[in-house]
């Protein structure tokens, strides 16, 4: 059975298509809906809970709670720098871990967005870090488990919606899909394709119009603006003239009030005092807020306190960072901006511990908190229509969609630019999971070009190793990493997460022969060497490959604790690979960790 998945930055959704009728897919948390609030919920026992029962947990265990911090040390890292001399110098490092050690789980929201972050990798739980392609999983996984209950089969095939663009940089939007196919491969589909959501939309709309129309999709949701120009209708295949996304969501929309709230934390433009940029950035967002809380950035909380002509308003920021008061105030942020889609003018009310709030905000001061995002959203519109090669005139009908397109100022906008008549309202929850069902069921997902670097299993990819006793498995956290000692993967690169791995024998981190390591390559493949740190310079064998400054792993044990190895890379074609050992000639240092061997197959 084909699914259709809307994976997205607020809201998920799936459904499918059997010909002639659409079929939401229903999630039970806690009453049936065929919508799941991309909310994620993770326990100290790493027990996941998603959409309400998410928010729920959280708001019962964790808001309005003191937040403690503690440190612990993890482990050591040792590493060689340059020095004046004629050697180097061996660094050993502690690690500390701080963490909150009064919670009880930490909630996760708009997990997408993590995609746009080309350094974004995943987030440390407690004691354990989840890549971002495990994140995404849980709530597939979710999906694809109401589907098949409801349908009572099996759900292998799945068309998921993805934005435009998730980056302006090509290569961060093409890491982005696989990131997201990684994780639906994980949780058990087997055909994974992709479609730009607003096409998605489009199809929708397709279907049910007899006479051939040029339509204008407006997908305006949380995360991301998306707009596409195509002919539809009449029976024939849509035709798309041009699509382009626009990086501005409902979320740069509740940042924008946020802003606007800081005299009540500490700002007094009155008196030229403001927060330092930092502090500006983390309460941008309620995830990053408690942050604020660390005990480093006392001294500043308390000199700002001493300097403001308002210290309660200091008071009010420290009760905002230091009980997690963040969720919901943004919450309150969130429905005022939803009341002011139906009401000229409303009051924000927000009256926790020592905070404060009663502010009546009007429309018309909100669409000029907003108007950076107008001004982009105006010209995403124009640069779509001149790459379709058409002008407003041209456009028959405009398909608006997403929870954002509801705001007045863009309603407006697009009723400027294309006329009121042409508007068309289109059900912003699912409207767009609609589409990729009906996509799914006539096999118009798109498959991306790198598809052939993922194996059923390693043995698809690599056999005949020698020596005989190393084994292969699937790099992902918490793997064991050594044949002959508890060893385990602590923080692997996300773009390397789910490639078959090679394992070898602790015992053999000594081993100096140039021909030690030997296996087969039954595809052209790219050869990933992770070569511990504390080398003060590499075995002549490894020295050809190139060395990739920003992927690292860090594996974990009982003995040694954290330790952090480096990435090289090198292509191969299909045959023998021979390499040499950990300590082979021309290999100085601190050689306590075996080199790891990670594979990732060429294109067919």
């Amino acid at each position: 059975m084909r699914l259709g998945i809307d994976f997205g930055t607020t809201n998920s959704a799936a459904a499918v298509y059997d010909g002639e009728r659409l079929h939401p897919i229903q999630i039970l948390e806690p009453a049936p809906s065929a919508i799941l609030p991309s909310l994620l919920y993770i326990d100290r026992e790493h027990h996941a809970k998603m959409g309400l029962e998410a928010s729920a947990e959280y708001v019962d265990h964790e808001s309005g709670r003191a937040v403690r911090w503690r440190s612990r040390q993890a482990g050591t890292l040792e590493y060689w720098v340059a020095s004046t001399g004629s050697s180097p110098i061996l660094v050993s490092e502690n690690i500390f871990v701080t963490f909150d050690d009064a919670a009880y789980g930490r909630l996760l929201q708009s997990i997408k967005t993590g995609l746009r972050n080309e350094q974004y990798n995943g987030t440390q739980i407690f004691d354990r870090y989840y890549t971002l392609d495990e994140l995404i999983a849980l709530v597939l996984g979710k999906l694809k488990a109401a589907a098949e209950s409801q349908l009572g089969q099996v759900c292998d095939e799945v068309v998921i919606g993805r934005p435009v663009k998730f980056s302006e940089k090509d290569w961060v939007s093409n890491r982005a899909e696989e990131i997201v196919y990684k994780a639906a491969l994980s949780v058990g589909f087997k055909q994974i394709s992709f479609q730009a959501e607003p096409i998605g939309a489009l199809y929708v709309y397709h279907t049910a119009t007899e006479k051939r129309t040029r339509a204008l999709v407006f997908d305006f949701g949380g995360g991301t603006l998306d707009l596409t120009v195509a002919e539809v209708g009449g029976g024939i295949t849509p035709n798309v003239l041009a699509t382009r996304g626009v990086l501005v969501g409902g979320d740069d929309l509740d940042k924008r009030i946020m802003q606007s709230l800081l005299k009540y934390f500490g700002e007094d433009s009155a008196r030229g005092l403001r927060l330092p940029h930092e502090f500006v950035d983390m309460l941008a967002d309620w995830q990053t807020m408690p942050e604020l809380s660390r005990p480093h950035h006392e001294d500043t909380l308390r000199n700002l306190r001493a300097t403001s002509k308002h210290p309660e308003t200091i008071d009010a920021l420290r009760s905002l960072v230091t009980l997690n008061l963040g969720y919901g105030l943004f919450h309150a942020i969130e429905d005022v901006k939803k009341e002011l889609s139906n009401k000229m003018g409303t009051t924000l009310k927000f009256q926790q511990d020592k905070i404060r709030i009663f502010e009546y905000i009007t429309r018309w001061q909100f669409e000029a908190m907003i108007r950076p995002e107008i001004k982009l959203v105006k010209e995403g519109l124009d640069a779509v229509l001149q790459e379709a090669g058409v002008t407003g005139a041209d456009i028959d009908v405009v398909l608006r969609t997403g929870g954002s397109s509801l705001i007045p100022a863009f309603i407006k906008l697009l009723a400027d630019q294309f006329g009121a008549e042409k508007i068309q309202d289109m059900d912003p929850l699912v409207s767009v999971v609609g589409g990729l069902s009906i996509i799914a069921h006539e096999d118009k997902g798109l498959r991306g070009g790198y598809r052939g670097k993922y194996v059923g299993q390693p043995a698809d990819l690599v056999t005949a190793i020698t020596p005989a006793n190393y084994k292969t498995y699937m790099l992902g956290i918490n793997q064991r990493c050594y044949t002959d000692q508890d060893t385990v993967l602590r923080r692997i690169p996300v773009e390397l997460s789910g490639f078959p791995t090679i394992m070898p024998a602790y015992t053999d981190r000594d081993q100096k022969a140039d021909d030690f390591l030997r296996f087969t390559l039954a595809h052209p493949a790219r050869v990933y060497v992770a070569y511990g740190t504390g080398a003060v310079s590499l075995p002549e064998w490894l020295r050809g490959f190139t060395k990739l400054d920003d992927l690292t792993l860090e594996i974990e044990d009982e003995w040694y604790g954290v330790r952090r190895l480096q990435f090289y890379r090198e292509d191969f074609p299909a045959g023998e690979v021979v390499l040499g050992g950990n300590a082979a000639p021309g290999a100085k240092g601190k050689l306590e960790a075996p080199y790891l061997v990670v594979l990732e197959k060429k294109g067919d």
